[in-house]
């Protein structure tokens, strides 16, 4: 009975990693899309689907970390507790859980608006994609602080090392980027 008590709590634990991995893996593949820092071996085609497919795929372990905390008997979550950031009475780590709420809504405006792509204009879609870095940051801080395996050593390399790897591309997204939009820029300028 004991270890069927933990199930709900391991599914819980685990999904939310799984999700926060995939959310980092789905902005690695939009930083490379992006970017083209692979042009010479990459296929944007390949890269743009792989990029939705993993965004896709967070979501659904996102929807799975959420439904396995109502059923966990750790702590007491209700579905109200879930979507509602600052609702939770029962929990004493509302603004970490209210992040996590956030880091979800955040994901989904991100996917929802990738599935309209072709029916809204390029600025308002790419100024929502954003939200990806946002989803990513309310995502770490959450795990780093709401969780039970804040503070044992696996799971702080663990968050180290994801928590690197996501600054990183955030950062090359931001510096080749620039360089990106600065050289469209130009070859526009010089067929106008």
């Amino acid at each position: 009975m004991i270890a069927a008590s933990k199930v709900w709590w391991n599914l819980t634990r685990a999904s939310a990693n799984v999700a926060w991995v995939l959310i980092l893996l789905s902005i690695i593949w939009g930083v490379l899309l992006t970017t083209r820092a692979l042009r010479k071996v990459d296929r944007p085609a390949w890269l743009r689907d792989l990029h939705s497919w993993l965004g896709g795929l967070a979501l659904v372990f996102t929807g799975l970390h959420m439904v396995t905390l109502v059923f966990d008997s750790y702590v007491d979550f209700t579905w109200i507790d879930l979507v509602v950031p600052f609702s939770t009475t029962n929990y004493g780590h509302q603004i970490p859980v209210a992040l996590g709420i956030l880091g979800f809504y955040a994901l989904l405006a991100v996917q929802i608006t990738s599935l309209m792509m072709k029916k809204m204009s390029q600025k308002v879609w790419h100024l929502v994609h954003y939200l990806s870095y946002f989803s990513f940051a309310a995502v770490a801080i959450h795990a780093l602080t709401a969780g039970s395996d804040v503070g044992k050593k696996v799971f702080t390399i663990f968050s180290m090392i994801v928590v690197m790897i996501g600054t990183g591309a955030s950062g090359i997204r931001w510096v080749l980027g620039r360089y990106v939009t600065r050289r469209r820029r130009a070859r526009e300028s010089a067929v106008a």
